[in-house]
């Protein structure tokens, strides 16, 4: 039985405690580390400034080799700056996908510097991720695009709000891998100018764990929110060994064994559009 934890702070805030079973999350962590992730019209945070050598498409279908397939140090492989003269540092595999990579979008593309959505987005939802979400939630929204988020022991989410979407309905997130700490507040005084810093607000932190998934809906979906803190080591025994967690996968997958044991992933999903 799924147990819904209703909180009166902030209102429309709701907690589903491991609704994800097991074998849900390992599918869902590869569709986004494998497929999605190897899809070149997915953006990353590292997009803007190297150029990423995209795996090839398998043989079997159109879709893409993984990036895991790749070794960690190979000299083929490399992440190089889109600027020879920049700052920024040639990366291998391991660098990439360990240290750097920090989000990827999928459906309607989000632009981080401008905080908007394009008109026009190359890239569907992708189809089973969607109809997990609308099955769990009924339909009460329909996902148009998402942040995959990856976070390393170390890595946070300062305090922000997603006001970007035209839609209104409400928003899920998916935890996977380590735990995290959650927090979302609301003013105290709804109706308050919100240029005013010193107005009182009202805070509850939750402890998400994989599995979890919260709902920001009603007067929640706009509110502030933050991931201030992954704690290490609380990954489950059946992610720890992610890639290399299948005795029937590539062989390639052994040498990343153990990936997401210091990861924490998540994935929110949100209709942009009314």
């Amino acid at each position: 039985m799924v147990t819904t934890i209703a909180l009166t702070v902030p209102l429309g805030l709701r907690i589903f405690p491991a609704l994800l079973p097991p074998e849900c999350q390992v599918m869902l962590v590869d569709r986004l580390l494998h497929r999605d992730l190897s899809n070149p019209l997915h953006i990353t945070n590292l997009h803007h400034d190297y150029v990423i050598p995209f795996p090839p498409a398998t043989q079997e279908s159109a879709e893409r080799a993984s990036f895991f397939m790749y070794p960690q140090s190979g000299k083929h492989q490399s992440v190089t700056p889109l600027n020879p003269h920049s700052s920024h540092k040639q990366l291998n595999m391991a660098q990439f996908l360990q240290k750097k990579l920090r989000w990827l979008t999928l459906g309607d593309q989000y632009n981080w510097n401008t905080r908007s959505y394009p008109s026009k987005s190359p890239t569907p939802f992708p189809k089973d991720i969607a109809a997990l979400v609308t099955s769990l939630f009924e339909d009460a929204f329909t996902p148009e695009s998402g942040v995959v988020l990856l976070y390393s022991s170390k890595d946070y989410m300062p305090v922000h709000r997603d006001v970007s979407e035209e839609c209104e309905r409400g928003l899920a997130s998916f935890s996977l891998g380590c735990d995290g700490l959650f927090i979302i507040a609301r003013d105290k005084y709804p109706g308050e100018d919100e240029s005013n810093d010193g107005r009182e607000q009202e805070m509850v932190v939750i402890r998400v764990r994989s599995g979890d998934v919260v709902q920001m809906g009603g007067p929640t979906r706009w509110s502030w929110h933050a991931m201030p803190r992954i704690l290490a080591g609380t990954c489950p025994s059946w992610l720890e060994e992610w890639p290399a967690n299948r005795k029937d996968g590539p062989r390639e997958y052994e040498k990343w064994r153990g990936y997401m044991k210091g990861k924490r992933l998540n994935i929110s999903c949100r209709q942009v559009w009314t």
